[in-house]
């Protein structure tokens, strides 16, 4: 009874996605802020009807829903794009979530009285792009044929996935940081630092491995359904690994986005057909990930700490947004172009609504301020980093 209950409701919920991605686009807002503010509205931390079985589920069916999307924007990069994209997307990926972090936790110092630990915490949180939307917004590019140029969305793709890692490593550095602080053990910096390459490095290897293996095994197959099936449950391994033993050197949205690069390399022929697939999926799969993220967003934390966190957001996107421009100097984008690359690298989404009450959880001093700022840049900086794209691209971007 309650797996009908589970699926009847999953039927529901789609249907009703569905219907708000498409009433917030008659007025010229992404469909994917609709669908995050049903999610707010249904959710615990609004009416609250959603039931319990289907709360404990969501997490896996956001991972699900996440990693169609990866996969698609693996597939969407080629080997020639690489070439151009490559001293960019480094920095990319290193310099605007480097200075964002660390700007933030100069900045809670001053605002939050927080020392410099606590606020890289903070830091680090906030400081990682959103994944759930930037590259689903990338990957329409690339089918609508803009930026293809000069490699644009591949850029960022690229880019935003080792940016994740980044903040996400630094997050973990500090937050063990803070707690051999309090036990009085020594501090090895250099050894967490080194986890970064060492995490990006491992985890493209992963998927590079596992795109050779394919290249004899999988990729021969004929039947292309059961072909894109395997490589979707292969992707869904990446994710689970990292979910279930949390291997400090290994990031699974990297090795997922890898191995579609390298199917793609592999498969120059037949790489459409399982890229098609997946879109059929991701149709249904995007009503579910935004839906969810929606769902894990707290708007009452925010509460008394609305206006400090709008002035640390403001001065930290500001600086993160310089960071972009650096990033891009000496490449042969025009102003426009690096324009639009700040303002896809402006979105918060999924990682801030996954790690937001962590440190809260763990017994970190200041952790409900932590938790309210967090989510605060989830509702500032998704929808104006979606809308700031979907309003901008076609006056910022060329056509290929």
């Amino acid at each position: 009874m309650n797996i009908i209950l589970i699926l009847v409701f999953l039927i529901f919920l789609a249907i009703l996605s569905n219907f708000s991605g498409v009433i917030v686009e008659k007025i010229k807002i992404p469909s994917l802020i609709g669908m995050m503010l049903l999610g707010v509205i249904i959710g615990p931390y609004g009416i609250n009807k959603v039931p319990a079985s289907v709360l404990k589920l969501a997490p896996f069916l956001k991972d699900i829903a996440l990693v169609i999307v990866l996969f698609i924007g693996g597939l969407g990069i080629g080997a020639d794009q690489i070439k151009k994209i490559g001293r960019p997307a480094i920095l990319l990926s290193i310099i605007p979530a480097l200075l964002e972090g660390f700007a933030i936790a100069y900045l809670s110092t001053i605002f939050l009285n927080f020392d410099f630990i606590q606020g890289a915490i903070l830091g680090f949180i906030i400081a990682a792009v959103s994944p759930a939307v930037l590259i689903p917004s990338m990957v329409s590019l690339i089918d609508e044929n803009i930026g293809q140029k000069k490699s644009i969305p591949q850029l960022l793709l690229v880019g935003a996935s080792a940016d994740d890692t980044i903040a996400i490593t630094l997050f973990t550095t500090f937050l063990a940081i803070y707690f051999q602080k309090l036990k009085g053990i020594p501090i090895d910096i250099k050894t967490q630092l080194y986890m970064i390459p060492l995490s990006i490095i491992f985890s493209l290897i992963i998927g590079w491995l596992m795109g050779v293996i394919s290249k004899f095994t999988i990729l021969k197959i004929k039947n292309k359904n059961i072909k894109t099936i395997i490589c979707f449950l292969i992707c869904l391994i990446f994710r689970g690994i990292e979910s279930k033993f949390h291997i400090d050197i290994y990031n699974s949205l990297l090795s997922i986005m890898s191995f579609g690069f390298f199917v793609r390399l592999y498969s120059p022929t037949d790489f459409q057909d399982i890229l098609k697939g997946l879109n059929k999926i991701w149709k249904f799969g995007k009503l579910y990930l935004f839906t969810f993220v929606g769902m894990a967003i707290n708007p009452t934390l925010v509460g008394g700490y609305f206006f400090v966190g709008v002035l640390i957001l403001f001065f930290s996107l500001t600086i993160r947004s310089l960071g972009v421009f650096i990033s891009l100097l000496g490449t042969n984008l025009t102003f426009k172009e690096k324009l639009f690359c700040i303002i896809a690298y402006l979105p918060k989404a999924t990682v801030q609504s996954a790690k937001a009450g962590i440190p809260l959880q763990m017994g970190v001093a200041g952790g409900e301020i932590i938790q309210a700022i967090a989510i605060l840049s989830v509702l500032i900086t998704a929808p104006l980093g979606a809308i700031g794209i979907k309003l901008s691209y076609k006056k910022l971007l060329k056509e290929a």
